[in-house]
């Protein structure tokens, strides 16, 4: 006999593994069905004492070579009335008109201003352009702060006409930046039978800098008796020039129409 055969005779034989023992069984989760109650109940915080107004903001000078803004001389809000019950006779020179405050701007609206207006200047469009250029990013057209200022004034003046509008652009407009439109009544006037009022109006973004400036002239109904009424039907201050009305039944007869040749 070899030595090989007789070491494998030697070993002893190793014992299978049973199926039952390879696999452990899970451990079942014990089910709590009581929670611990705390033995005593934190007090309240006691109320916070509210913090007087902040003082108000002294407003910025005006920028150069530009004068300074109307005082407001008036102490109760703003009119929110409608211009059917809003005359030239009711304004009073330093009364402000209701702020108009629109959402943060985003790209699509500076896209879609621009498409709308034709402006496609790279500025507005092309953010790596404007990086190339030293811009931060790109930024809004300064026509779409001064169509918020439009839209202020229309929908303040309502039946009345925006005879003149002009704006100076101050600082630039960057997309998040939320602005809000102000106005107030900086003289009113009376040329020619017709009645003005100079609007001051400008635009501010949401950490109070002046991004925009300028100034409108409107034509209003001077009261509810000259043509301000519901049933005027338009401005008749400048239809009182236009010399005196011919009275009912007084017209002149117009000449009968000639009658043609005959033919020979």
């Amino acid at each position: 006999m070899s030595s090989r055969s007789a070491a494998k005779m030697a070993r002893p034989a190793s014992k299978p593994v049973p199926k039952s023992s390879a696999r452990k069984p899970k451990a079942k989760l014990a089910k709590v069905t009581k929670f611990p109650t705390a033995s005593m109940k934190k007090p309240l915080p006691a109320a916070k004492r509210s913090s007087p107004p902040p003082a108000a903001r002294k407003s910025d000078p005006p920028p150069r070579g530009m004068p300074a803004l109307t005082p407001p001389k008036q102490v109760q809000e703003p009119k929110q009335s409608l211009a059917r019950s809003f005359y030239w006779s009711e304004l009073r020179v330093g009364d402000d008109l209701p702020p108009l405050t629109k959402p943060a701007i985003d790209r699509v609206q500076i896209v879609r201003y621009a498409a709308s207006s034709g402006d496609f200047n790279r500025l507005h469009l092309d953010e790596p352009y404007a990086h190339a250029v030293g811009f931060p990013g790109l930024f809004a057209p300064g026509m779409l702060a001064l169509a918020f200022v439009g839209q202020l004034l229309t929908a303040w003046l309502r039946r009345g006409h925006v005879r003149k509008l002009g704006a100076r652009f101050i600082k630039i407009v960057w997309p998040g930046d939320e602005l809000t439109c102000r106005g107030r009544i900086a003289e009113l006037r009376k040329e020619n039978g017709a009645c003005y009022a100079d609007v001051e109006l400008w635009a501010e973004n949401q950490k109070g800098e002046l991004v925009l400036r300028g100034q409108a002239t409107c034509e209003l109904y001077e009261s509810p008796q000259n043509g301000g009424g519901d049933g005027g039907g338009g401005l008749l201050f400048a239809l009182q020039q236009s010399g005196p009305a011919v009275a009912p039944g007084q017209a002149k007869k117009s000449s009968p129409p000639s009658k043609p040749p005959k033919k020979k």
